[in-house]
């Protein structure tokens, strides 16, 4: 890990779970808001989801699938860090696929960068599956 001018660079190695290790992370640093702002690197067993309005349609792929682009943000939801991950893979064909990430695991390493915000960031419930991100009220 490297912490500079608000911005952190984490590394999570092969095995880890994905982004299990990313909200423990967030509890032992105290980060409760924060930016995703890429990642990269390679994960596997990765569960994505596409949300319909409604609830998720998930998918699970297996294989060691190439990160494209990982990105989102860091709020707190029911008092405990909430990771709300995107991401877009590449598989051995160099077709690409992507959605919200649910879990996967390391399959050789992810880099990634975090713009970490003063505390604040919220998930309220709408209904179903879909918490709206808000300021918390002061």
């Amino acid at each position: 890990m490297k912490r500079e001018n608000g911005i952190t660079l984490l590394r999570f190695d092969r095995g880890e779970p994905f982004p299990q290790t990313l909200k423990d992370h967030c509890l032992r640093s105290g980060l409760e808001s924060g930016v995703v702002l890429c990642g990269i690197g390679m994960l596997s067993d990765t569960t994505i989801g596409r949300y319909d309005g409604t609830e998720y349609a998930k998918t699970v792929l297996t294989d060691s699938l190439e990160v494209l682009s990982l990105q989102g943000n860091i709020s707190m939801k029911e008092g405990e860090p909430f990771i709300h991950l995107h991401v877009s893979l590449a598989n051995h064909d160099f077709g690409a696929i992507g959605g919200h990430l649910f879990e996967a695991t390391v399959s050789m390493v992810i880099e990634m960068a975090i713009v970490e915000l003063a505390p604040g960031l919220v998930r309220q419930p709408m209904g179903g599956a879909f918490w709206r991100l808000e300021s918390a009220k002061t």
